[in-house]
């Protein structure tokens, strides 16, 4: 299955670069929410792909399959096909492909592609998490988080929810915070995000609205390169929840102390500016 997850994200995002700078067709699908061409492309690539070798397959995925049901011991693929859409229409670094088949709820593998960097993020349960860059052998590098222990000495990951009361929420967040770390990034791909910190280059990521299919690969990448994830109330992560903050753990608490709001539930779902 690790396999196929790798095959489809590569091939999808083939056609990503292929077609990164031509110009595309931009489809409005809601407030600050946007899908071009090239995202339906590279959903029907992976799908193809995923479908010849996984016949019984079951979709989550950001243009077709929105639906999130348990279909028990049946594989379940969820699929970001363009990570990252707002970037790649305007010319602008920072999308990816990203792919994870998951059981009963629990992600197995899940693939993380960077066609630009040529960079695969990828695990598999209870294998450790690598990146394969171009010219690697073999498994490529073992992913670990960083050392990092206090948030002064912490780059801080973000993304922006597309509704203007979460946005306000995340803003109000983020005035704390980036006043207790060294640096704030925002890249525009919460895939990459997350791969970002399971390789160390960052501390933490957080954003409180993203859909399964933003997070199913990269929570397993990280938690295999031995961070933590959980949501912006300091519960559980889960592939059902909006609010994510992933972390190398060690600042995780930290973070969440510094959250402003009593979060009772989760934020409504409208998916990230991604």
């Amino acid at each position: 299955m690790l396999n196929l997850a790798i095959r489809a994200a590569r091939e999808a995002g083939r056609g990503l670069w292929e077609s990164y700078l031509t110009g595309h067709q931009v489809k409005i699908k809601g407030f600050r929410d946007i899908a071009t061409e090239a995202d339906l492309l590279a959903e029907r690539v992976a799908l193809e792909v995923i479908r010849e070798g996984c016949p019984d397959a079951r979709f989550v995925s950001e243009e077709s399959y929105q639906a999130l049901n348990d279909y028990g011991d049946i594989p379940t693929w969820y699929i970001d096909p363009l990570d990252g859409t707002t970037n790649y229409a305007r010319g602008l670094p920072g999308w990816s492909v990203s792919v994870a088949m998951a059981r009963h709820g629990v992600v197995e593998c899940g693939v993380v592609y960077d066609p630009l960097l040529d960079q695969l993020f990828y695990a598999a349960q209870g294998e450790g998490a690598y990146l394969l860059s171009a010219g690697d052998k073999g498994q490529g590098k073992r992913l670990r988080v960083s050392a990092s222990a206090r948030l002064i000495d912490c780059v801080i990951l973000l993304d922006w929810p597309r509704d203007q009361a979460i946005r306000r929420m995340s803003l109000a967040f983020l005035s704390r915070l980036a006043l207790e770390v060294d640096a704030v990034r925002s890249r525009g791909s919460a895939a990459l995000g997350f791969c970002y910190v399971a390789a160390g280059w960052a501390d933490a990521y957080f954003q409180y609205t993203l859909g399964p299919w933003d997070v199913a690969a990269g929570m397993l990448i990280v938690q295999e390169a031995g961070g933590m994830t959980s949501d912006l109330r300091g519960g559980p992560s889960a592939l059902t929840k909006p609010d994510w903050l992933a972390s190398n753990g060690r600042v995780h608490e930290a973070i969440l102390a510094l959250q402003p709001f009593t979060i009772s539930k989760p934020c409504p779902l409208d998916r990230t500016d991604t």
